[in-house]
């Protein structure tokens, strides 16, 4: 007897609850947990002696504050995933218990610029975070936010710590924001005013006004990025709070802590790997074993490229169908044939086609994302061209030849790789 739809669904999520892998996927995905509990995970990596060359700077850093002195400004800088806005979160948060527990008045603000952001906004979002004044959208002079941060201030007292967060993402008015945190407000507020600043970009500071710079006494601490020892005892406490240890197979964390080691060093990406890893093991009733990560990494890899392709402009989705498809005849795939490709693809998706010219720039934004790479030579006589080459899987490069068909109504037809 056929069993309907419903009594099919429910009894695979019976299935996949009898026996689960993931027991707490909150700890697998960091935007799930609130900040006590993210201090509370930070807390046991750092007592695994992670990151302790940092925390020893920091903390030399911040000493002056117990002996009624002033800290120079920090500017943090390394590459994403390297736990640089969560480190000094928690430590902002260390340094005001121990300033309540002295005594010390101690106040701090984050200010998130995770997106580009004009000086208005900026400034409007600080006025926010110190109570100094309500979001306003227009109508509102940059002079007149100021004035309420520093009215705000002025009978403050003891230290106030001000973290600009992803420092570079002032557009608009960079030197008028900067001048206003560096020059302005500490000589008009009451507080010992303390600037943090973290940035994926090791030259933030350069575009600066030269008169701010020379007032800006930092101090630059840089986030190396993960190794594999630091990996791996990062993913042991996730595997204990998150999964079942006697699910994995021996080998799996040191596979993934290699992998995100060699490829970013970013813990976010290895944490995924994990996750990704569990919900494959779920699904196929097994334990995470090191095939599965393979999947896993593959399926990462596959749906990066693909997402990004998919909501790519048509000509450099079609300049992408010309690279991986085109033949070369020897070694690389040059842009004249390359180009050609382009043309028969555009002939019969009715794409209006662009020049060679426009082509060659086409392929160079492919190189930047990582799609290709095109690297520019010289022919002698027969002038300078490209060659084009993949370093895809095979199956990525299926998918990807697939989805680009898929968004011109194409049949999928024969993979001409």
């Amino acid at each position: 007897m056929q069993t309907n739809i419903q009594e099919r669904i429910w009894a695979e999520i019976e299935d996949a609850a009898e026996n689960p892998i993931v027991i707490s996927h909150e700890y697998l995905d960091d935007e799930q947990l609130p900040q006590e509990r993210q201090f509370e995970v930070l807390t046991e990596i750092f007592n695994t002696n992670v990151r302790t060359h940092e925390i020893r700077t920091i903390s030399n850093h911040f000493s002056p504050v117990f002996r009624n002195g002033h800290p120079t400004h920090l500017s943090v800088i390394g590459s994403t995933g390297t736990g640089k806005t969560i480190t000094i979160r928690w430590f902002l948060a260390q340094i005001e218990k121990f300033c309540a527990g002295k005594g010390i008045p101690f106040q701090q603000v984050h200010l998130d610029l995770c997106c580009p952001t004009p000086c208005f906004r900026a400034l409007n979002n600080l006025a926010c975070l110190l109570d100094a004044s309500k979001r306003y959208r227009k109508g509102v002079s940059l002079e007149e936010i100021m004035g309420r941060v520093e009215a705000k201030l002025k009978s403050s007292d003891g230290y106030l710590a001000v973290f600009v967060d992803e420092a570079d993402n002032v557009r608009t008015d960079f030197n008028t924001f900067y001048q206003f945190l560096v020059k302005r407000l500490p000589k008009r507020i009451g507080a010992r005013l303390v600037l943090i600043f973290t940035s994926n970009r090791l030259d933030w500071m350069e575009n600066l006004d030269p008169r701010v710079k020379s007032c800006l006494k930092v101090r630059e601490l840089s986030f190396k990025s993960y190794d594999a020892d630091s990996l791996k005892r990062i993913l042991t406490m996730r595997v204990k709070k998150a999964l079942q240890p006697s699910r994995i197979e021996e080998g799996v964390i040191d596979k993934i802590a290699a992998l995100a080691s060699q490829q970013h060093g970013d813990a976010r990406k290895a944490v995924n790997l994990l996750r990704r890893s569990a919900d494959l093991a779920e699904q196929d009733r097994t334990a995470i074993t090191l095939e599965l990560v393979d999947r896993a990494y593959e399926e990462i890899e596959r749906d990066k490229y693909i997402d990004m392709i998919r909501s790519s402009p048509k000509q450099l989705q079609a300049a992408l169908y010309a690279a991986l498809t085109g033949k070369p005849r020897t070694g690389a795939l040059h842009t004249g044939p390359a180009y050609l490709v382009y043309e028969r693809f555009c002939s019969e998706t009715g794409l209006r086609p662009i020049s060679q010219r426009a082509f060659s720039d086409l392929l160079y934004e492919l190189d930047m994302y990582g799609f290709i790479r095109a690297r520019t030579v010289s022919r002698g006589r027969y002038g300078r061209t490209k060659e084009i080459r993949t370093s895809f899987s095979r199956a990525i490069m299926c998918n990807l030849v697939r989805t680009i068909r898929e968004t011109f109504s194409m049949p999928p037809g024969v993979m001409p790789l």
